[in-house]
């Protein structure tokens, strides 16, 4: 698998470049631990992953972890958003991404910056999704990835 090394951290002013799956996922593994929610028809699935690397290959990206695959087929990978919200049980502020095939549908994955129970994000971390969020909160069509 191909090892891919996160972009350096973003200076906070929102990002015009271009977004697709492997910039998408360089900022994944430079925020890991993420807390990953896949949503499949009537089922919710929860993990919470550390992301070390990935590879594209075959029309896919591939992040092999010890507790998680995860296969995510290029083509179908289309639209990203991100969230900051208040957690309506826990009453706690949380950042996440949702991934969807296009802009209009709904979202099939979430993707949040998980943290134990009772800790609060860290400095770097709030920094690098703060500078994301300024240029993904509004939503953003990926281009395709070389």
């Amino acid at each position: 698998m191909e090892r891919s090394s996160p972009n350096p951290s973003p200076s906070g002013a929102p990002d015009v470049g271009v977004w697709n799956a492997r910039r998408l996922f360089d900022e994944l593994v430079a925020l890991s631990p993420l807390r990953v929610i896949a949503i499949t028809g009537p089922s919710v699935a929860e993990t919470i992953v550390d992301l070390p690397a990935y590879g594209i290959a075959d029309g896919y990206v591939n992040a092999i972890t010890p507790t998680f695959h995860w296969h995510l087929a290029l083509d179908r990978l289309g639209h990203v958003t991100s969230r900051e919200e208040v957690h309506a049980r826990s009453g706690r502020r949380v950042l996440f991404l949702e991934l969807r095939e296009r802009a209009e549908a709904e979202p099939f994955l979430s993707v949040y910056l998980h943290r134990g129970k009772g800790e609060e994000f860290s400095e770097e971390r709030a920094r690098r999704f703060a500078a994301l969020h300024a240029a993904l909160s509004l939503g953003r069509d990926l281009e395709a990835a070389p």
